[in-house]
């Protein structure tokens, strides 16, 4: 997992958790219950005065499907766990990435309690490079909806089998 940031935009904060598992010094793990970290960053946005927090993760996958069950509830609670922790009061916050959940996990129950509004909904955010007939994987969420400039779940072109998601605050 990487975050890039652009050059005009200072770093003033890094943290990381796992929200599944934790390190295991392994060459290959079986897919269903690979550890899962969250990475954040917290940005200067000098144009606008204001700190950005940015949360991203690739959620637990699960062979068994996208539903919710007790290792998704705990990724759930750990993400949540990051989120408390590293967001200071006047950060605009995103929260993103394939978290291989249903649009109606009670994940996002969690994520709103802590003030967080889901951008995606139902939007398919797959591509034809994903086969299988559940779209959904990939989400972003913010703090301040009126933050928000512009949101897209991009369909081309295709560059994997995630669509790509664009924020613009």
């Amino acid at each position: 997992m990487a975050t890039w940031v652009a050059e005009r935009l200072p770093v003033v904060g890094v943290d990381s958790a796992f929200v599944h598992g934790r390190f295991v010094d392994h060459v290959e793990w079986a897919v269903a219950d690979r550890p899962r970290v969250a990475l954040a960053v917290r940005v200067v946005d000098r144009g606008a005065g204001r700190s950005v927090a940015v949360v991203q993760l690739h959620g637990l996958r699960d062979p068994a499907g996208k539903g919710d069950g007790p290792a998704r509830r705990r990724q759930a609670e750990r993400l949540v766990e990051l989120v408390r922790r590293f967001r200071e009061p006047h950060d605009v916050v995103v929260v993103c990435g394939d978290f291989n959940l249903l649009p109606g996990s009670e994940t996002f129950g969690m994520l709103a309690e802590i003030g967080l509004t889901d951008l995606v909904g139902v939007a398919d955010t797959r591509t034809s490079h994903y086969p299988k007939p559940v779209r959904h994987a990939s989400y972003l969420l913010v703090s301040d909806v009126a933050a928000v400039k512009r949101f897209e779940v991009v369909a081309r072109p295709e560059v994997s089998d995630h669509r790509a998601l664009v924020l613009e605050l």
